[in-house]
């Protein structure tokens, strides 16, 4: 059995999120899943966004009835189905 240390856990949910990473067009993708500090974002071509990379997503966060949220995040893990963004606050930069 393995034990879950994540600080916040996560819940599979599948919803849209527009992402903007530096000066490349906003794209939709679909998440995998979603706590309270990140979300995973299913793509194809995950390579294309580095580990340690800020990315400015919107979506209806369905851990807060689903309000419209604008996140900063930064990039934690690549993964061959996509990356792990965890949220953060401008204010810590």
């Amino acid at each position: 059995m393995t034990i879950n240390n994540r600080q916040f856990p996560r819940q599979e949910v599948k919803i849209e999120v527009e992402l903007e990473y530096l000066d490349d067009t906003a794209r939709k993708a679909i998440t995998r899943d979603v706590s309270e500090g990140g979300l995973f974002i299913t793509l194809n071509d995950a390579d294309h966004y580095p580990m340690g990379e800020m990315v400015l997503m919107r979506f209806k966060h369905p851990l807060e009835n689903f309000q419209d949220t604008v996140k900063d995040g930064v990039i934690v893990r690549q993964a061959a189905d996509g990356i792990a963004v965890a949220f953060i606050e401008m204010e810590e930069f």
